[in-house]
């Protein structure tokens, strides 16, 4: 390792528990691979994302940001995965999705972006656009995930190469940031209300509960968590064609008839039950 390389090391090793480490941390990485912008969250069980660094520039894609911490966390793959124990790691976004996630026409709604361009099928309004994300889980504990997401525009985009050199890196960066949410875990602790906890999660169980049989809600929450028609019928162990006649009835029940549209309204009723400030 050249010598450059072990001061800055250390440098990250004297900052953790610091305010400066998120920022010593994304130095350090880039110094390995390059890449455009970093947004560093941790998920507590169900409960919205805590911001713990970004390095977003203009109040565009900060807002973005924003956006995807309030609300649309809830349709992001890694969160999806974080859910159900993702193992420390290093991922590509796309990787993580479902089979063909949020393919769907263009159309906007009140955070969310259809967008066929994206990795992901879609981006959150003001996210900035047209980039290649790489995620890297690294699992503090039971129900506790941190996602340092790095993000480069697709004319420079991550190879095989600087995949390989993440992983090569991955034992350092995720023992630097154990330590660092150990010493800073309790400051956050008292953030949300207690009784916050879920909330957002607990609406993909509401949604439609109104409105649809059992069946369609469980189909619906599947299309809205990226499932695709074959994945829907595998895990609920029905046919294809049964998928599609409970997708048709309950849009038919909601009053709509697209998939953006869905989203639309799940994220106004993600909002209708946001608990108060």
């Amino acid at each position: 390792m050249p010598q450059d390389d072990y001061r800055d090391v250390a440098e990250l090793v004297s900052a953790i528990g610091a305010p400066e480490f998120p920022l010593r941390l994304a130095g350090w990485m880039r110094s390995h691979v390059a890449f455009d912008m970093i947004a560093i969250v941790v998920y507590r069980g169900s409960q919205p994302p805590l911001h713990i660094h970004d390095d977003f520039k203009g109040e565009q894609a900060r807002n973005g940001l924003r956006q995807y911490l309030a609300q649309t966390y809830l349709l992001n793959p890694f969160y999806q995965s974080h859910l159900k124990g993702i193992a420390s790691g290093v991922y590509r976004i796309r990787d993580l999705a479902p089979d063909h996630y949020l393919q769907s026409e263009v159309y906007r709604s009140y955070e969310i972006i259809i967008a066929e361009t994206e990795e992901i099928g879609y981006v959150t309004r003001d996210w900035p656009r047209g980039l290649e994300e790489i995620d890297i889980a690294v699992a503090l504990g039971v129900g506790e995930t941190t996602e340092i997401g790095i993000y480069s525009s697709k004319a420079r985009s991550f190879d095989d190469a600087a995949i390989a050199r993440l992983n090569a890196v991955l034992p350092l960066i995720e023992s630097s940031f154990r330590q660092h949410w150990q010493r800073i875990k309790a400051r956050h602790a008292v953030e949300r209300p207690q009784g916050d906890a879920g909330w957002a999660e607990a609406a993909y169980g509401s949604f439609g509960a109104d409105l649809l049989t059992s069946r369609e809600r469980e189909v619906v929450v599947l299309v809205l968590r990226g499932h695709s028609s074959d994945s829907i019928a595998a895990h609920l162990d029905i046919t294809r064609a049964t998928v599609k006649t409970h997708r048709k009835h309950a849009y038919e029940r909601l009053g709509i008839s697209t998939q953006a549209e869905l989203l639309s309204l799940f994220l106004e009723h993600v909002r209708q039950h946001m608990p108060a400030s």
